[in-house]
């Protein structure tokens, strides 16, 4: 029996993202688990036997009747082979052969590729990205990552590792990144150097950022950012301006090197777009060249939190 009802799976450091998706991109059928406890490899596997069960019935299927399951990991991941090499700041991954052992037990095609490959596949296929050819995916949270689709077909390079745009230094002599590289963009615009620029304007002045922070009991986050940023805090404003100025000399990077149509922006620190948009498009509009400069679109995800679920389902189908 042929259809295209595929399970995709989105697996994140703190909770794995469960859809069943259909032939139109909606997820009909959703389900979150938080990643504690099922982490490693073989509590994740019956994890997702557990759900792919449940989900598959929503929909009067068994999962050996899906299209395929599509999982997309945080780390680099070999896709011919299905093997997942390692998982950012989830342990017990090394050379995982994944897709074998996900297909030997629910008896289903199962694929695995980069999560922010899988997010851009989806904002293509059915969000921001519709129609363009040439698109790159970026998402912005604890780190920050790439996808890079070009020619319509989306581009891995030898390894399998292009597009890890948050590792593109813009500062040689800026932060020291978590790979270990001075100036990375994720070391300017990840959730640790928000909150570390926060932090500073916190204590320079008073205003909404501190309150905020007080009645957080020291709990920063980014949304509390937001929050003081909307509320008027000249502090916290003045880190989404940063955010957005590191951002768009990144952005201009890749526009003089790849001339891609869009750039769809997604991921939890994306919440605060307009906060730090203006400025990021106006940096951008300064560093790159002008004709790439005047083609490219910057647009905010359209799929939120089902971009990688929809995507894994847009990969199991471009397969035969």
């Amino acid at each position: 029996m042929m259809t295209h009802w595929t399970l995709g799976v989105d697996f994140g450091g703190t909770n794995i993202k469960f859809g069943i998706v259909g032939s139109t991109g909606r997820v009909h059928a959703a389900r979150v688990l938080s990643s504690r406890g099922i982490g490693r490899p073989a509590a994740f596997i019956e994890a997702v036997a557990d759900t792919a069960e449940d989900l598959a019935r929503s929909v009067g299927l068994r999962p050996s009747q899906l299209r395929g399951i599509g999982v997309g990991a945080p780390g680099p991941v070999d896709v011919e082979r299905g093997i997942v090499y390692s998982m950012v700041n989830v342990p017990g991954w090394r050379d995982v052969p994944l897709a074998r052992q996900l297909a030997r037990r629910l008896r289903c095609r199962c694929v695995v590729d980069n999560d922010v490959k899988l997010f851009t596949l989806g904002e293509w296929r059915f969000g921001a990205g519709r129609g363009a050819q040439h698109l790159i995916g970026l998402t912005l949270g604890t780190g920050v990552g790439g996808g890079l689709l070009l020619n319509g077909s989306l581009y891995r390079g030898c390894a399998g590792s292009a597009g890890e745009l948050g590792h593109m230094v813009i500062d040689p002599s800026g932060p020291r990144c978590g790979c270990g590289a001075r100036g990375c963009l994720e070391a300017h615009i990840g959730t640790a150097a928000i909150l570390r620029l926060a932090r500073q304007a916190a204590a320079r002045r008073a205003g909404p950022l501190r309150a905020l922070l007080r009645q957080a009991k020291g709990r920063l986050t980014p949304e509390l950012v937001s929050r003081a940023a909307r509320a008027g805090d000249r502090g916290a404003q003045q880190v989404w301006q940063e955010v957005g100025r590191a951002l768009g000399v990144g952005m201009a990077n890749l526009v003089n090197l790849l001339n891609p149509e869009r750039i769809v922006i997604g991921g939890g620190v994306a919440n605060a777009w307009p906060l730090f948009a203006p400025v990021a498009r106006r940096t951008l509009a300064a560093q790159a060249m002008a004709v790439p400069a005047r083609r490219v679109r910057l647009m905010p995800a359209q799929l939120g939190n089902h971009a990688g679920i929809v995507g894994a389902a847009v990969l199991i189908w471009s397969q035969p």
